[in-house]
């Protein structure tokens, strides 16, 4: 492993650490939604773990790449939130610090200020329904060349992902209570 200095955060790279920095990663999440009616601006899913995220624990990471694939078609707008989690060990959030107080679902998002700096959320990225991709019975929400730049906790490897819709998407009353989250990372 390479060297970290203590008080200047600039870290060197051995040469093996070098070579292996920019290889792409996919790294798949599998949320939990509820079978509703949801609205525009109702939480789809709190916060999940990506887990090894970044390769070395606190490196910077980049987000090259986020797909969404509903087999439900309950698609709309989402916005996934990133963040790193509370103190250097970037623990999960609670309950109390969830996008929605609570299960997701018909409710739209009430974490404070304060909660988002307790878990250190780092960054967005919406997947707009207009680069949607329509399957017979599912649908596709697909952002590329995001180029997000985003750390884990200095004593963590894994970053937490939560998703807002920003469009009232269909209903999905009785429906799929999953979607698979699939997220394109280098660094």
């Amino acid at each position: 492993m390479g060297k970290r200095w203590p008080d200047d955060g600039i870290h060197t790279y051995s040469v093996q650490e070098a070579a292996h920095s920019n290889i792409p990663r996919l790294i798949k999440v599998v949320p939990t939604i509820v079978a509703d009616d949801n609205a525009d601006n109702d939480v789809c899913f709190n916060w999940i773990e990506i887990p090894k995220a970044s390769l070395v624990k606190g490196r910077a990471i980049k987000l090259v790449s986020a797909s969404i694939y509903d087999p439900g078609v309950a698609l709309g707008n989402i916005e996934l939130y990133f963040a790193r989690g509370s103190g250097d060990s970037g623990t999960a959030p609670t309950t109390a610090q969830n996008l929605q107080d609570g299960a997701a679902g018909s409710a739209v998002v009430d974490i404070t200020a304060a909660e988002g700096t307790a878990i250190a959320v780092c960054g967005s990225v919406l997947l707009s329904y207009d680069d949607t991709v329509g399957l017979v019975l599912a649908g596709v929400l697909t952002a590329t060349n995001i180029n997000l730049i985003m750390a884990p906790a200095s004593d963590s490897t894994s970053l937490y992902v939560g998703g807002v819709y920003r469009s009232n998407p269909a209903d999905n009353s009785g429906g799929n209570t999953t979607m698979d989250v699939y997220l394109g990372f280098e660094g």
